[in-house]
């Protein structure tokens, strides 16, 4: 068997005692082989804290990833993105754990699987959410709409209590999960494209503002494939301004410029970040609203704002004295300070421990 430089490299790489943090694209967009596509082995003694796998694209190195990371006993933080053309399922990591977990995990991130695979219990009997302060899950479309409320219900009973959640399973079954804790600080329910259970905003909102409104500074909600109207509406977000009006970075879901609907969004008073999911994708709308906004911003609004994205791509600076946006645009994902624009995965510099 032909074996690439990549695949050695990776191997003394994952048998230092002192590696602490690990970041691999796992990807090969059809290079041809040998191709870089290795099993995981961890040395006992390692120490790592830190691991980020993206473009996860086989069952067999994820089985592989199962087995290494059970030697793994100081791990914090592990994201794992897959490549979703694929269908990988969370249980083919877990599927060969007979005992939870050695580690304790304060972050989580899941990206990219086409469903759980297992029930949601016996996800959290594999990696108990004791610790877990940091919870990513983006499921595809092999998740049913049962699946959303019995993750919820087993996410209860194992007493999760993150500080930041982004989810996109849909809000049936949430608002008792949100109603079990207190204490979240983000909360974003991020766009999808296939279908999901839903409910009335407000009951939503009302359970964040009864359980949450102490801390809660970053919200997103956002539409989904089979309920187009769940973009926010003037009296919807009229309520929101009231019932959490701490928030500092806020993500939205607009089908066009709604003049009214944006000078009331803007009325956070500690307003940094505003992400905008334009349900219809125009260039042209982008510079519609950033027009608007800038007019408002002239005339007192947001007083502190400072970014303003759209969808998961663009990003732009407010400068002031006077205002106006910066020059150059930045992208989702390489933003420091915030949370709705900042990714961990993206940073091979930073240090995560």
């Amino acid at each position: 068997m032909q074996v690439s430089l990549t695949q050695v490299l990776l191997t003394t790489v994952m048998l230092r005692q002192r590696l602490r943090c690990l970041r691999i694209r796992m990807g090969t967009d059809c290079t041809p082989k040998p191709f870089f596509r290795p099993t995981l082995n961890l040395h006992t003694t390692v120490k790592l804290r830190v691991m980020h796998l993206t473009q996860v694209d086989d069952v067999l190195v994820l089985q592989s990833l199962g087995v290494a990371l059970k030697n793994a006993t100081q791990l914090e933080r592990l994201s794992i993105w897959a490549d979703d053309r694929f269908e990988l399922s969370i249980s083919s990591l877990v599927e060969d754990w007979h005992t939870p977990a050695p580690f304790r995990l304060r972050s989580l991130d899941l990206r990219g699987f086409s469903d759980i695979g297992i029930p949601a219990k016996s996800m959290w009997a594999a990696i108990p959410p004791t610790k877990l302060r940091e919870l990513t899950l983006e499921l595809g479309p092999r998740l049913l709409a049962q699946d959303s409320t019995e993750f919820w219900d087993a996410s209860v009973e194992a007493e999760l209590r993150p500080l930041k959640l982004r989810v996109n399973l849909g809000v049936k079954g949430i608002q008792d999960f949100i109603s079990s804790f207190s204490g979240l600080e983000a909360f974003n329910l991020v766009p999808s494209d296939t279908l999901r259970p839903m409910g009335p905003i407000c009951g939503l909102v009302d359970a964040l503002r009864r359980h949450h409104s102490a801390t809660l500074r970053v919200l997103g909600l956002s539409s989904f494939l089979d309920w187009p109207s769940y973009v926010l509406d003037v009296p919807d977000i009229k309520y929101l301004v009231g019932a959490l009006p701490d928030i500092e970075e806020l993500r939205l879901s607009q089908a066009s410029l709604n003049r009214e609907f944006m000078q009331i969004a803007l009325l956070f008073p500690r307003l940094r970040v505003v992400q905008i999911d334009l349900v219809h994708e125009d260039p042209a709308t982008e510079y519609i609203f950033l027009d608007f906004i800038v007019s408002l911003l002239r005339k007192g609004y947001a007083r502190n704002l400072t970014y303003i994205a759209f969808d998961d791509t663009t990003v732009r600076e407010i400068r002031r004295d006077p205002i106006r946006l910066s020059d150059k645009a930045s992208r989702v994902g390489y933003v420091g300070g915030t949370v709705l624009l900042d990714e961990e995965v993206y940073d091979w510099v930073r240090t995560s421990f």
